[in-house]
């Protein structure tokens, strides 16, 4: 019988949103709908309320790691695994929305563009974007993660995106997620050879970003990056 009641629940909700669309729903009723998606029977309402009290919001839920979504009493590791994977999503969606607009003109967009692919990440990663001859955003690859502290990059996996991609400039980007966005030695080592290596093949070197928590570091901004002419 309580199996019958909840699933009716379940049909009325989602007439309703049917009808009248999300705009009406609160966080925790949109919630509760999401979790019938892995919770195949009873009442997904206790629980839509007791993850949003724990987190604060949407926002912070959907970006938590899926361990820690997993400590919640009453989240198995399926849930778990379900609700931190919309994160990544939508980080994938507007990814895909800026690759189809972006035009890297300057370093602020370059910066924008590259805080957009590192936000909230907890662990050091590296990206490469590649740029047609407008400087319009081709394609744009991960080519490492690493601790918080190191992401171990591999030239060649670069040079393949590039390639790839048929790209004729590329700005490479990561993130210092201790904060200090100052670039290391390695850092600046890696810069250079891969910088040499993609003056070999006809692709620029056009930045490369470090994003910090709330600022940023740019190579070209810096003098850092100098020109064919300058090297000679």
């Amino acid at each position: 019988m309580s199996g019958n009641i909840h699933e009716g629940h379940r049909d009325r909700m989602r007439a309703r949103f049917l009808q009248e669309g999300p705009d009406g729903f609160a966080d925790h009723e949109l919630l509760e709908m999401l979790l019938y998606g892995v919770i195949a029977r009873g009442d997904t309402n206790p629980l839509a309320h007791a993850l949003l009290q724990e987190f604060g919001s949407l926002s912070n839920l959907v970006e938590a790691e899926a361990e820690d979504i997993a400590q919640i009493h009453g989240v198995g590791k399926k849930t778990a695994v379900f609700l931190s994977l919309l994160h990544e999503l939508n980080r994938r969606c507007q990814q895909e929305k800026l690759e189809q607009k972006a035009t890297i003109t300057s370093t602020q967009r370059a910066a924008e563009y590259c805080r957009m692919l590192l936000m909230n990440c907890t662990t050091e990663r590296f990206y490469v974007i590649c740029l047609d001859s407008r400087r319009r955003v081709i394609h744009t690859a991960k080519i490492a993660e690493g601790t918080v502290a190191e992401a171990l990059v591999q030239p060649r996996k670069v040079m393949e995106a590039a390639l790839r991609s048929k790209a004729t400039g590329v700005v490479l980007c990561h993130n210092h997620p201790a904060g200090n966005i100052r670039p290391s030695g390695d850092d600046l080592a890696l810069t250079v050879n891969l910088r040499k290596m993609l003056n070999l093949v006809g692709v620029e070197t056009v930045d490369h970003i470090i994003i910090g928590e709330n600022s940023y570091y740019s190579f070209a901004e810096n003098g850092m990056l100098k020109t064919e002419k300058e090297e000679l």
